[in-house]
């Protein structure tokens, strides 16, 4: 599913015209091409979506950081959106933080981030394209066909869906490993049924 069929799909089903080409300059164009654009700003942080994840070693590292405490800084990929995780030689960087769009940390070489992008429609699944289709809707309803109350009730929908497809694809994750302390474990006591410690 492409761009313009998205923005197509919510224009028919907010009573609007369709479009033939993309920046057409129609109106219709005009406030769905934004629509689209927040819609996806909005969707993409709200979950761990694997089809938007990936990992890419950041290129040198540059002469000046922008941190005060940290003398290392990388530029961060261009269609990165949020960094999930840094790593320095394949292990996790418990330290970093991102200043003007860049990675700063103590490592000065061998550093890649997994990070969330912005993927092309065509790599969306379906249930995200609907996600994505129906929160266009909204912002057309609510800008382009001046309807609060559909828009809101529309926005509801996302969020009831977003749920629903969020608790889905959590259930083909595997299983994460439950860690106990061993001072957790001691406070329950070894006669409590739920310490499993020996």
């Amino acid at each position: 599913m492409d761009r313009l069929t998205v923005i197509n799909d919510a224009l028919q089903a907010t009573g609007n015209n369709r479009v033939n080409v993309e920046y057409d300059g129609s109106a219709e164009w005009q406030a769905a091409d934004p629509a689209y654009r927040r819609a996806l700003a909005f969707l993409i942080p709200r979950h761990k979506w694997n089809f938007a994840n990936t990992t890419a070693p950041l290129a040198g590292r540059l002469p000046v950081s922008p941190h005060e405490s940290y003398q290392n800084a990388y530029v961060l990929p261009g269609d990165c959106l949020l960094v999930e995780n840094a790593f320095w030689s394949g292990a996790p960087i418990r330290e970093f933080e991102i200043v003007d769009q860049k990675l700063c940390c103590a490592c000065d070489q061998g550093v890649s981030v997994k990070y969330v992008r912005a993927p092309a429609p065509g790599q969306w699944p379906l249930l995200f394209a609907e996600l994505v289709t129906m929160k266009v809707e909204a912002q057309l309803l609510r800008g382009f066909n001046e309807d609060t109350d559909n828009a809101r009730r529309r926005d509801a929908d996302v969020e009831a869906m977003l749920e629903e497809v969020r608790s889905a694809l959590d259930r083909q994750e595997p299983p994460r490993a439950m860690f106990m302390s061993r001072t957790a474990a001691r406070r329950l006591g070894r006669g409590s049924r739920r310490y499993t410690g020996r």
